[in-house]
């Protein structure tokens, strides 16, 4: 085994988890099927998951599951149901890290609704990551930090306890454990919770034809 490859044989495994289990009241529709490029939103998030190439894909899904579950099926990508989802963020969280742990995996989070995120920004992600393991790795764009993030498993305890509509930023910067590295991704800050959100994408997808 050269040297190298031992190296890669001792990194955890990663699980891509796709945070679309929301009923999306903000946005009034479900931003899962927000077409972006001629393709359902969640659909075009998991390809851009699989095509990385760093990891097994996960969906978590809840609210109308089986419509938004429609748009998926003919993708090699493990689905899992939140039944919690109406707590907030914070289940659908709890889904993805039990995913994981099922694997031995660390975590990274993708939300379904970051329209602007490419595979390369999840492959750059991955290799900062894999220098450090054990250090936690978010995107930065501005005041903004948070997902693309990879979680490593240590901090799956914390994240199991989390409640209501509450990401893991609280854990990430918390002062008892070394702060994330940061990687600039201007990308991570376009999402669609608003109705404004849905005029900014459907203004950035137009120029993209």
């Amino acid at each position: 085994m050269s040297k190298l490859a031992g190296v890669r044989a001792l990194l955890p495994d990663l699980v891509i988890a796709i945070l679309a289990a929301g009923g999306s009241r903000r946005l009034g529709r479900a931003k899962q099927l927000v077409p972006i490029g001629g393709e359902p939103l969640l659909r075009r998030q998991c390809r851009c998951a699989l095509s990385a190439q760093v990891g097994e894909v996960v969906a978590i899904l809840g609210c109308d599951q089986a419509r938004h579950s429609e748009v998926i099926v003919d993708l090699p990508v493990d689905v899992r149901v939140n039944d919690e989802w109406e707590e907030g963020l914070a289940a659908t969280l709890r889904s993805a890290v039990r995913a994981a742990q099922g694997r031995r995996a660390a975590l990274l989070v993708l939300p379904c609704d970051q329209y602007r995120i490419i595979p390369d920004d999840l492959r750059r992600l991955y290799d900062h990551w894999r220098r450090a393991p054990r250090i936690a790795c978010v995107s930065r764009s501005g005041r903004y930090a948070g997902p693309p993030a990879i979680l490593p498993m240590h901090y799956y305890n914390h994240v199991l306890r989390l409640c209501g509509d509450i990401g893991a930023r609280s854990l990430l910067y918390d002062g008892e454990r070394p702060s994330p590295d940061e990687i600039a991704n201007p990308r991570a800050a376009f999402d669609l919770d608003s109705p404004e959100d849905m005029r900014i994408a459907e203004a950035w997808t137009t120029c993209q034809m």
